[in-house]
């Protein structure tokens, strides 16, 4: 698109319309009369001079309308008879249609009729002037068209025989629109070709004068073509070159084409230099002598200079002007790059590059529209504000149109498929996304970047090993943010993580990731670890929620609006999740009328139900194996269940059998061989329960209560305790109520250790099921 594209500077528009100076200002003027006068000179003073007379008149007519007349202040013609003089002469053309006014004077001119020459010993004066036919007659009124132009040489000899008229000497003209010089002339009357020797010279007038030179210039009128060697033109801020240029002119005597060959080279001075170079070039013109198109060939190269410097090449360029002479579109053609220079007060810089290009512009010089032909690149460098790094940004797209704005940066730009952006900057991994659409803004002002990218379309990003797909995503530059919508797809290997949603948000440069709508993450290559029990196995975590929002930095990915994370059996729900999975934590916690809920799957030899506990709250370390519950604690088994305000459960591998929770009973049993191990179990993932506050342990008709419990798995051990106002109790149905100052359960043998205020005295008593 990178910045562009971006900005075509068209002052090579220039190197056109200063050949059309030297084509409409000169050729297209001058040369019609300047080949006139030369090939009309010679006849206009062969006249055969038969006698020696003062003040000598002499006219000719044809059908009553005088043609021509000549005058001198005497006419000699030698003894000899071969040579004839005439002084002073004066020669008025009025052409045969009476459509001229041209005017010729010299102090002496000879005539030798042996030899067929007719020489001007002096200076000649000649002044031409075209007229409305039949306005110029003797004793008319001539009604004058275009400008009068005035003509100084010497030296000037025309053969009769030969047709040939001819000067080594300078030749001077002057006319409204400028005037010029040459040196030495030949034309010839039999071929109608006139030949300019050397050192040609045109200056234009006017607030902008332009200064042109050639080597040599030839004119054949049968094909109408003007051939100028060694072509140079000055202007107070320009410059143009050309070896070979060659006009071609309608019947009319207007310019209809112009070739520049062997070399153009083409300079802009001032605020925003510029310079051209082509190996050919050729210009078309309109009847009205305006140019109309324009074409570089052989290898185009420019540069441009000023605050948005440039440089570029192509194969081949194309211009089409506007009726005001200024450029409404260009085409570019075969290994077209355009680049941008950076920029001194951003760094940044933008280049093109493509097989070509088409330009439409406004104006003469600010660019509308670009569009690629085929497949097209741009590459944008630099800083690109706000608080960007430097790095670089390529687009390819099959095809690429952009806007500009007033200031020709960029604006917007389109791609179609296939299309591919890359971005890098240092410290961070190349980011690569492809799609079938492409929609790019761009900022506006001296410091252009580029502002927001939507791609549509099968859109693939790769940064990394990470790799995300979706249908749109949407990139902004001011925070450096993506936003991928519709059937959005996450893969990052590295941390074993798989995810999809609705809309996923990826800021590259804080690190941070959001997803919402309908998120599903599989953290798919958990490792196991040496320590931790519920999130180190091996197998993977899975985790659903309306939301997630997680940081790179920090390691946590936090999942809301009914969170659902398992691992195997093992489930935890609530209405938010904060997962951890470097430090191995995780905090659950309820709201919206959730509560946190987890189920611990009981693992060993015979099958089990799960264990769920409910809670507000719950924080588990993986590293301490300790999951810590808060707020209305319901833990429940098949059998069982246990209430409590806080409870810290210790979890182990689960590699042996599991207990469930004991069944309080005020029976006492007898002997211990007849315990039903099938019930009453915790997970085999329980090492240890400490639970506080309202403490209430309910099986059927069966119910304790007490402000402390431990139990300790191993030794399948539960302790209740009390304080003085609430001892712990046992509930009966059948055998009434148990107190102490503990109560402690034996799972294994079904006893109960009644404890009481002295230490010593302790009952053990059975309890029957």
């Amino acid at each position: 698109m990178p910045a562009a594209y971006s900005r075509l500077r068209l002052w090579f528009g220039i190197a056109a319309l200063l050949l059309i100076g030297v084509v409409a200002g000169f050729y297209g003027y001058a040369r019609y009369r300047v080949a006139r006068a030369a090939r009309e000179l010679p006849a206009k003073l062969g006249i055969d001079i038969q006698q020696n007379t003062q003040g000598f008149t002499y006219s000719q007519s044809v059908g009553g309308r005088t043609i021509y007349s000549i005058s001198a202040a005497n006419a000699v013609r030698y003894k000899a008879g071969s040579k004839a003089e005439l002084h002073n002469v004066k020669i008025v053309s009025y052409g045969r249609d009476a459509d001229r006014l041209d005017r010729i004077t010299g102090d002496d001119f000879e005539y030798n009729a042996a030899t067929g020459d007719i020489s001007a010993k002096g200076q000649v004066s000649i002044d031409l002037q075209a007229t409305e036919p039949g306005t110029s007659g003797t004793g008319g009124t001539p009604k004058q068209i275009g400008s009068p132009l005035h003509l100084d040489t010497s030296g000037l000899t025309f053969n009769q025989k030969t047709g040939i008229a001819q000067t080594a000497n300078l030749i001077m003209f002057r006319l409204p629109e400028g005037s010029g010089s040459a040196v030495g002339a030949t034309y010839s009357s039999k071929s109608n070709t006139l030949d300019l020797h050397s050192d040609i010279r045109l200056v234009t007038s006017g607030p902008k004068p332009v200064t042109m030179y050639a080597r040599s210039a030839f004119f054949a009128e049968a094909s109408h073509e003007i051939t100028l060697a060694g072509f140079t033109a000055h202007a107070p801020d320009r410059h143009l070159d050309a070896e070979h240029v060659l006009v071609h002119l309608r019947p009319d005597n207007t310019v209809h084409q112009a070739e520049a060959n062997g070399g153009l080279v083409a300079q802009v001075t001032g605020n925003r230099p510029a310079e051209i170079h082509a190996a050919n070039a050729a210009f078309q013109f309109s009847e009205a002598n305006q140019l109309h198109a324009a074409k570089f060939q052989g290898g185009v190269a420019w540069t441009t200079g000023g605050p948005s410097a440039s440089q570029g090449r192509a194969e081949n360029i194309a211009l089409l002007m506007g009726s005001d002479n200024k450029i409404r579109s260009a085409e570019l053609r075969g290994n077209v790059d355009i680049r941008e220079l950076a920029r001194t007060n951003t760094g940044s810089a933008s280049e093109f590059q493509g097989a070509g290009l088409d330009l439409s512009v406004r104006e003469g010089r600010f660019l509308d529209n670009a569009r690629s032909v085929g497949p097209g690149q741009i590459v944008l460098t630099g800083n690109s504000p706000p608080n960007s790094q430097t790095g670089t940004t390529t687009i390819t797209a099959g095809a690429l149109q952009a806007k500009f704005a007033r200031d020709n940066h960029i604006a917007s730009l389109n791609g179609s498929a296939p299309v591919r952006i890359v971005s890098s900057s240092p410290g961070k991994p190349e980011r690569t996304s492809d799609s079938r659409e492409l929609s790019v803004a761009f900022t506006s002002g001296p410091q252009q970047a580029l502002e927001q990218a939507v791609q549509t379309g099968d859109v693939n990003i790769r940064e990394g090993q990470r790799t995300v797909s979706a249908q749109k995503a949407t990139y902004k530059q001011s925070d450096d943010t993506t936003v991928l919508t519709a059937n959005v797809s996450f893969a990052d290997p590295v941390l074993g993580l798989a995810l999809t949603c609705d809309s996923l948000s990826l800021n590259r440069r804080t690190g941070e990731t959001v997803a919402t709508g309908n998120v599903k993450t599989s953290y798919v290559e958990q490792k196991s670890q040496a320590s931790g029990v519920l999130l180190a196995e091996a197998a993977p975590i899975h985790v659903t929620a309306a939301n997630m929002a997680a940081n790179s930095t920090e390691n946590v990915a936090r999942y809301s609006g009914g969170a659902r994370l398992w691992q195997g059996a093992n489930i935890i729900q609530a209405e938010t999740i904060a997962f951890d999975r470097k430090q191995g934590t995780l905090d659950a916690e309820s709201g919206r009328g959730r509560r946190v809920s987890t189920v611990f799957s009981q693992s060993g030899q015979t099958k089990k139900a799960p264990v769920e506990v409910t809670a507000d709250r719950l924080h588990y370390a993986d590293g301490q194996s300790k999951a810590v519950f808060q707020g209305g604690i319901l833990l429940r088994d098949a059998q069982s269940t246990l209430k409590a305000d806080r409870a810290v459960v210790v979890l182990a591998a689960g590699s042996g059998k599991a207990d469930g929770l004991p069944a309080p009973d005020s029976s006492r049993k007898a002997s211990s061989g007849s315990t039903n191990e099938a019930q009453n179990r915790l997970p085999s993932a329980v090492q240890s329960i400490d639970a506080t506050g309202d403490i209430v342990i309910q099986q059927g008709s069966r119910k304790a209560t007490g402000e402390h419990l431990v139990y300790t798995a191993n030794e399948g051990k539960f302790v209740l305790t009390g304080t003085p106002g609430n001892p712990p109790s046992i509930f009966d149905a059948e055998h009434g109520k148990i107190t102490g100052v503990s109560l402690t359960f034996y799972t294994r043998d079904d006893t109960v250790l009644v404890g009481s205020s002295n230490s010593s005295s302790i009952s053990q008593t059975g309890l029957k099921k």
